[in-house]
């Protein structure tokens, strides 16, 4: 026992260390990537919009400031017509061709970043230089003090442990040899137990009280629990459909609530857009501006349109021949921006495709919702989202349970973690998500699927550890 003791402890040791200093470090590198990058646009901003730039000193001054107040090691605006540098740059030091996407990139202890300034038409490079050694030592510092904090928690509790299984061991071990002998078939063997521990002594009352019992009551016993397996057979089914329904409730309930407070934002954005638009002369340069504000948010609010019929019922929504291509295209207006330059998105359609019966705004929200996915798999990694649209025709023999027939199929696939075969079995529950707490609802998907069902469209998910995850979309031909 004391030997399962001490090895537990060595492995929970083992266990919390590892994963408490990797969420130690992670936590550490983010925050000193988000200050470096924070800092680094501000730099630019100021750049930008400032009257920094007519003056050499005062740029260089500005450059300075990189070195004395944020850990930089290296300040650098060049461009066309300007090459000014920070003469507190360290000696002999140089930036690297290629910019870092995270912490400790390139093994340097130096997180080198580059920001576009714009004036006018020129465009500068702000190039930048950030120490990370400090970082490293107070990771390394952090971790120390958990590696004493953990050693003497867990010290202390192996000795509590021992001291409380070597007071229990021992009435335990005569309760077994009892109840060993009523095994054997001495039912005239007492379980009359004498020990501190008044749980123990209870359970050598309770074992003795169900002894006196056994001998009379072992077929009825039986009988009462085969009869009891069936009942919670039933019952679990039944709890199983009805935690269905009530998840299913509790989407639409959301998305019908999220959507109202969406339409109250949109109805003053909408009016005053308006306004502002008959107010301005023809030749304003920001008719054009407030044009695509207005444009927006009536997509936005034809889109809150769609999503509270589909709190309440989406089979009952209207639908038109759309081209998959072109609502593709505007919903890579929307998902473009949300994305780091160390992701690649590739878009593949074919020349021409049948249309498909469906709401093109809530196509958009669709393929939003699978790209999102695929971009959130990648974890902040490099990697490549590819969003292809072909025209298929399926046989008899098509995998997945999909109806023969002619198909436009939506592939989103990309380069991330991947999932195993229990997490897909999951991934369309509502509210089922693999991500830390924070960091998703479990709504996206389980939303997808509702959109595909309604459409009568059928998604294959194909996909494995380490090698990424493809979503097939098939939409039946609206021809």
């Amino acid at each position: 026992m004391a030997t399962l003791v001490l090895g537990g402890h060595a492995v929970l040791f083992y266990f919390l260390y590892s994963s408490l200093g990797a969420v130690v470090q992670r936590s550490h590198e983010t925050l000193f990537v988000e200050k470096v990058r924070t800092f680094s646009r501000l730099m630019a901003d100021q750049l930008e919009v400032g009257g920094v730039l007519e003056s050499p000193k005062a740029t260089t001054d500005l450059l300075d400031t990189v070195i004395l107040n944020a850990d930089g090691v290296y300040a650098e605006l060049s461009g066309p017509t300007v090459n000014l540098r920070s003469d507190l740059n360290r000696p002999l030091l140089n930036f690297r061709f290629e910019q870092d996407f995270s912490f400790g990139q390139h093994g340097d202890d130096i997180y080198f970043i580059s920001m576009p300034v714009v004036r006018g038409d020129v465009t500068l490079q702000l190039r930048l230089g950030f120490d990370e050694r400090p970082t490293n030592a107070t990771i390394a510092s952090a971790r120390q003090r958990m590696f004493w904090t953990l050693s003497a928690y867990l010290g202390l509790s192996a000795l509590a442990a021992l001291f409380v299984g070597m007071a229990i061991a021992r009435p335990v071990r005569r309760l077994q040899g009892a109840a060993r002998a009523i095994a054997d078939g001495a039912y005239s063997q007492g379980l009359q137990l004498r020990t501190p521990v008044r749980e123990l002594h209870t359970l050598a009352l309770d074992l003795d009280r169900m002894r006196s019992e056994l001998v009379g009551a072992n077929e009825r016993l039986r009988a009462e629990i085969h009869e009891k397996d069936q009942l919670e057979l039933r019952r679990a089914g039944l709890e199983r459909q009805l935690q269905h329904r009530e998840r299913i409730e509790t989407v639409g309930t959301l998305a019908g609530g999220i959507a109202h407070e969406f339409n109250n934002i949109l109805v003053p954005i909408i009016l005053l857009s308006e306004l502002v638009l008959k107010r301005l002369p023809p030749t304003s340069e920001s008719r054009q501006d407030v044009s695509s504000v207005l444009e927006a948010a009536r997509r936005a609010r034809d889109l809150v349109k769609q999503i509270l019929a589909f709190s309440h019922d989406i089979s009952g929504l209207v639908t038109e021949p759309v081209d998959l291509r072109e609502a593709v295209n505007e919903a890579m207006k929307l998902f473009r921006p949300l994305i780091l330059p160390n992701c690649q998105l590739v878009i593949r359609a074919v020349p021409q495709c049948p249309p498909v019966q469906a709401s093109r705004s809530l196509v958009v929200q669709l393929v939003v919702n699978l790209c999102k996915n695929a971009y959130q798999s990648l974890a902040g990694a490099p990697g490549t989202v590819t969003v292809n649209i072909r025209d298929v025709q399926l046989d008899d023999a098509a995998s997945g349970g999909v109806p023969a027939g002619r198909y436009v199929e939506l592939t989103v696939s990309d380069t991330g973690a991947g999932m195993d075969p229990a997490t897909i079995a999951r991934i369309f529950e509502p509210f089922y998500t693999t991500r830390s707490v924070g960091e998703g609802t479990g709504l996206g998907l389980s939303v997808v699927h509702g959109i595909a069902e309604s459409f009568g469209a059928r998604i294959l998910v194909t996909s494995e550890r380490g090698m990424g995850s493809t979503f097939r979309v098939l939409f039946p031909t609206a021809c």
